[in-house]
């Protein structure tokens, strides 16, 4: 009986992995991804199912039919409404600015918006004290969302500035990533809810099989709107590493940005998308914005995520360089990137355009690091430059076409940005901030080390092995 009963559970086990594989098969589109998670369902099973069904199921494709009624469709809706009703006249931009914003305009529901101005806030030591001062002056509401949120230093300061903006009546509400969340020791949402902050988790990890089904799904971005006229975006966490104090170096270098004008619609229409979203709650108010003109700068909001039939970040980025005639630069934490990317940064040099990549030396997720110099050699050999950025891990985002474009915000180069996280960014088509962060981009590449094929050869066994496994797993970083 035992032998039947064993016999039985080995078909299910089988029948489920052959379930998965098949799943894989017809739902994936990347053929590699679809070729890996067919191995791991037959070869490994029952388990490999079940890891398929937990971290290679896109949930929020498959529910999009239940949730288009609330939140994040019935603005995209709107926005792809106003985008064609309000075009901005592309005749204002120089040539190489209307070939890319025509790329825009085929990819992205939002709009370009003129009349804006975009300050640059390097670090904590700038970026903290001009949000803690706009969120101390706040009359009527604040929307903030966050990956990471620290419960004290840096962290603490921000948690008491919104609370005494609740007390004072203004509305607050705070939104920080479930999977982000565990990255603190003590909880910063208790501790808002303390204050009378409404402070939320977006996907919370629990042990509610419910929501262990998005465990793989994360809101990458960071905003903040102050009174619907003065924003900031960026790539910077809420966190005692990036420090506040003006006189202390901080753990992580970052780069964030202090927006103004019109767009900070976008921003605001951005952060209530995901609120509604993941309170399944439909949109119920009408709220205005500050419109008037605050500088001569033109931007683009970028918004993405899992819920998007096609990655369009990457083909945004893969078009721009397509369009780059002089110069390419990135600076980026994590860069894990698919072939098409890399063959448009290839194309791209070979064709003379130089092509310039900084990363960190010092990086917090060393399976990350590994899984990028594998990818490097084929870069270097088509004549990209590489460098290590020299000191504390370095979070700082930045894609910069010619002088003419600039692409920031949360996005990394990396396959879970582009695939699976919720992610703001703006496209800013303005030459004076491109030169303001060119200045910068090139300072730092003086401070850096170059990389090269000789140098990565020269590694210890056990590094290239690390490498060379990490890239296995790189479509999954």
């Amino acid at each position: 009986m035992n032998v039947i009963l064993l016999d039985l559970l080995a078909v299910c086990a089988y029948l489920f992995g052959i379930a998965g594989a098949l799943h894989a098969l017809f739902r994936k589109g990347n053929p590699r991804s679809a070729l890996i998670w067919v191995c791991i369902c037959l070869f490994i099973p029952f388990f490999g199912a079940l890891i398929y069904l937990v971290f290679g199921v896109n949930r929020i494709q498959l529910v999009t039919q239940k949730w288009n009624s609330y939140g994040l469709y019935r603005f995209e809706a709107s926005h792809a409404r106003e985008a064609t009703q309000h075009g901005f006249d592309l005749k204002n931009l120089s040539k190489e600015q209307q070939a890319l914003a025509l790329v825009g305009n085929k990819l992205l529901s939002t709009k370009i918006t003129a009349g804006c101005n975009i300050t640059p806030l390097f670090d904590g030591t700038e970026a903290y004290p001009e949000m803690l001062a706009a969120i101390n002056s706040a009359r009527e509401r604040i929307y903030l969302s966050t990956y990471i949120f620290g419960s004290y230093g840096a962290g603490l300061e921000f948690i008491k500035a919104l609370g005494q903006a609740a007390q004072r009546g203004v509305d607050v509400k705070v939104l920080i990533d479930g999977v982000g969340s565990l990255y603190t020791r003590h909880s910063a949402r208790k501790q808002l809810k303390k204050f009378g902050v409404d402070a939320r988790f977006f996907l919370p990890v629990t042990t509610n099989p419910k929501d262990l089904r998005y465990i793989n799904l994360r809101s990458h971005v960071k905003i903040m709107v102050v009174d619907s006229s003065i924003g900031f975006t960026g790539g910077m966490n809420i966190h005692d590493d990036n420090s506040s104090k003006i006189d202390e170096v901080p753990k992580i270098h970052d780069l964030h940005f202090k927006v103004e004008g019109p767009i900070i619609r976008d921003l605001q229409d951005a952060f209530l998308r995901n609120w509604y979203f993941n309170n399944k709650q439909a949109k119920h108010e009408q709220l205005y914005y500050d419109d008037r003109s605050k500088g001569d700068m033109v931007t683009r909001a970028v918004n993405s995520g899992p819920y998007q039939e096609q990655p369009v970040t990457q083909h945004l980025l893969i078009a721009t360089v397509n369009a780059a005639e002089q110069h390419v630069r990135i600076m980026t934490p994590y860069f894990i990137i698919d072939s098409a990317l890399g063959s448009a940064l290839t194309q791209a040099s070979l064709r003379g355009v130089a092509v310039e990549l900084i990363l960190p030396e010092s990086n917090n997720l060393s399976f990350v690091k590994g899984a990028t110099e594998a990818l490097l050699p084929t870069l270097l050999n088509f004549g990209i430059k590489v460098y290590y950025r020299q000191g504390h891990f370095a979070h700082t985002k930045l894609f910069i076409v010619d002088d003419v474009y600039v692409f920031l915000g949360s996005s990394n180069m990396d396959t879970r940005s582009f695939y699976l996280n919720f992610e703001f960014n703006l496209e800013v088509y303005n030459k004076a901030l491109s030169n303001q962060l060119i200045a910068h981009f090139e300072q730092i590449k003086k401070l850096s080390t170059e990389i090269t094929c000789e140098w990565l050869q020269k590694q210890k066994f056990i590094i290239k092995l690390r490498n060379s496994i990490c890239k296995l797993f790189s479509p999954y970083l």
